[in-house]
């Protein structure tokens, strides 16, 4: 697959603490929270933590999962060995490609998009209040959007005894797209102008940092990355 990735603090965040893996087939975006840059810290250390796991030949879906879960005890561990790190976490979104199936494991409110025939598909779901409370049919799509809590996190990497990993996995046609990004640019950007966007570039590199400048132009108002992946 042909990678391209960018990232930014945006216009009014003092720190970027998101951040992004792109490595040997594994993709993953990462947004930190945390008083005290520890947002900064989660995000990267989660992301380390993905990029050394010692990945086999084993069922693609558990192995992700239980890398995610090997973020969620380094992040908790470093959080308990300092006071001013307590209660950090991140959003922890990654793909693992093989072959011509994408395996995607997720916590948080990041995203992972499916690209293909020109058409936009959101792979997973967004763990905060107001995605719970769509889903429970207890408010719509545009009050979700504006929701008060729209940004508060149901579950997070490092957060919590236990987490839950939602897993799943889908084939790869040729000429597919995958987007992998934070929610500073699904925030500020909807699906219809992503999927201009992707139509628009012609490389995936122009596809993430158009992406971005657009996030940036209707105000930047967290830090916003992107990760966007064409198959061959």
């Amino acid at each position: 697959m042909e990678v391209g990735a960018s990232t930014h603090v945006g216009k009014v965040r003092p720190n970027n603490e998101d951040g992004y893996l792109v490595r040997d087939g594994l993709l993953a975006v990462a947004d930190g929270m945390g008083g005290h840059r520890a947002g900064e810290v989660a995000s990267a250390t989660a992301l380390a933590v993905l990029r050394d796991y010692p990945f086999g030949p084993g069922d693609p879906s558990a192995e992700l999962a239980a890398a995610v879960q090997a973020a969620h005890s380094r992040v908790r561990a470093l959080a308990s060995q300092d006071p001013s790190m307590s209660g950090m976490g991140t959003t922890v979104t990654v793909a693992r490609v093989t072959g011509d199936r994408v395996y995607v494991a997720h916590v948080g409110d990041s995203r992972l998009y499916l690209w293909r025939a020109g058409q936009l598909h959101q792979v997973t779901a967004d763990h905060s209040v107001a995605a719970e409370l769509l889903r429970a049919g207890q408010i719509d799509e545009v009050a979700a959007r504006f929701h008060p809590h729209r940004h508060i996190l149901t579950r997070a990497v490092g957060v919590g005894d236990q987490l839950d990993v939602d897993v799943t996995d889908l084939p790869l046609e040729p000429g597919d797209g995958l987007l992998l990004c934070t929610d500073g640019l699904t925030a500020l950007v909807d699906d219809a102008d992503i999927a201009r966007v992707l139509l628009e570039q012609p490389t995936p590199q122009a596809a993430a940092d158009a992406l971005v400048e657009l996030a940036l132009a209707r105000g930047g108002t967290d830090n916003v990355t992107v990760v966007v992946a064409r198959a061959d």
